[in-house]
């Protein structure tokens, strides 16, 4: 039996999931683990990405200490009532593991990081991180650069470094030939600073204006739900609102009509200003055949080197001058979308496979020994 355990933040429901519930939802699809595992997670309203494995538990003191933490007392009870598991997988809460190693010593656990745990709670110091690599089973990261940022500083030896294992981001195509494209670009992401929806913006607004059979689509909002616009989204707003009549902010939409339009995008914008750890969207993009053009920033370059136009600074001005060539020569367009179509090493299957091994040798691990339980900091 293997327990994933989310982020309080994180919903696994069809009309709200984010980045990281998609993540776990595709490492159980196609995984021999699938009949006997439990997602676990805050208590929402269905229906859910995983249907039956799906557990919403209830938070225990979270007024007190937290709701991730009031989630993982919520998860005590849970294992009290319906047995531990063999393997736990606690996703993106470097606090939330160590608590639980300190409370439940015999739990078997492996952390799977999203996301830069130096900046988080539990592993901001490399001697926090490093007792977490001494008492997990196993570590998985999404990048090998999300591994560097582990090992950051960290002293550990080679017994504990074979531990951390890189399991890529997955999705599925749902095409098997190239799916027919429009002159559309889309930009799919949190309005947020660092998805660098204002440079997109600033660059459209330059270039735009001299193909005008094209037009562009900003979707999602400042969370992965619907809510009201933000300060940012207005600015973004505003920078659109020269080429009004060929651009669009959508807001949340559903993960159907997302769907639909990336596969009709010709062209998609991916242009983080943060040091991404991987970018579900850009493996998306790839998915769906589009030219895709995208920043160096964190654990990117792993999954777009050669498959996408990567820019260095991603600010507006190159922005600009990438868009531009690539509305400009339409051969050079062709060429980016059959790049990321025919060289496509992201299927489901493959990282489920992965993940799959990885599992089974941390739950085989007998040198994770009573000796090392509870060591986490």
């Amino acid at each position: 039996m293997i327990h994933s355990l989310l982020p309080y933040k994180e919903h696994y429901t069809q009309a709200n999931a984010g980045a990281v519930a998609l993540n776990v939802e595709d490492g159980f699809i196609q995984s021999r683990y699938a009949a006997s595992s439990v997602i676990i997670g805050r208590m929402t309203s269905g229906p859910y990405l995983g249907g039956a494995r799906y557990q919403g538990i209830k938070t225990r003191h979270a007024w007190l200490f937290g709701k991730n933490i009031g989630l993982a007392k919520g998860y005590l009870d849970y294992i009290r009532q319906h047995g531990t598991p063999d393997l736990l997988e606690v996703h993106g809460r470097c606090q939330v593991a160590s608590y639980l190693a300190r409370k439940h010593p015999d739990l078997k656990m492996a952390l799977y990081l999203h996301n830069d745990p130096r900046e988080m709670k539990g592993s901001d110091t490399p001697a926090k991180r490093h007792g977490l690599l001494q008492r997990m089973a196993a570590i998985f990261c999404v990048s090998d650069y999300l591994k560097s940022c582990f090992l950051d500083g960290v002293e550990a030896n080679a017994a504990e470094i074979s531990k951390i294992k890189i399991i890529p981001i997955a999705v599925e195509r749902s095409a098997t030939t190239p799916p027919k494209k429009d002159k559309l670009i889309t930009i799919i992401g949190r309005m947020v600073p660092e998805k660098g929806m204002l440079e997109a913006a600033q660059a459209m607004g330059k270039v735009l204006p001299n193909y005008p059979d094209w037009k562009v689509k900003f979707i999602g909002a400042k969370r992965f739900k619907d809510t009201d616009p933000s300060g940012y989204e207005q600015k973004v707003a505003d920078a659109l609102a020269p080429i009004r009549h060929q651009s669009e902010m959508t807001g949340f939409i559903s993960r159907a009509e997302t769907k639909q339009l990336q596969h009709a995008s010709a062209i998609v914008l991916a242009p983080s200003q943060w040091q991404e750890p991987a970018g579900r969207v850009v493996v998306e993009a790839l998915a769906t055949g589009a030219a895709l053009i995208t920043t160096r920033r964190g654990g990117i370059p792993e999954y777009a080197e050669g498959r996408a136009v990567i820019l260095d600074r991603g600010d507006a001005e190159e922005l600009a001058i990438a868009l531009d060539q690539m509305l400009g020569d339409a051969a050079w367009r062709k060429s980016w979308q059959d790049k990321a179509w025919v060289d496509y090493p992201f299927a489901i299957a493959d990282m489920a496979s992965q993940l799959d091994d990885a599992r089974a040798a941390a739950m085989a691990d007998h040198q994770w020994s009573y000796a090392d339980r509870g060591r986490a900091t």
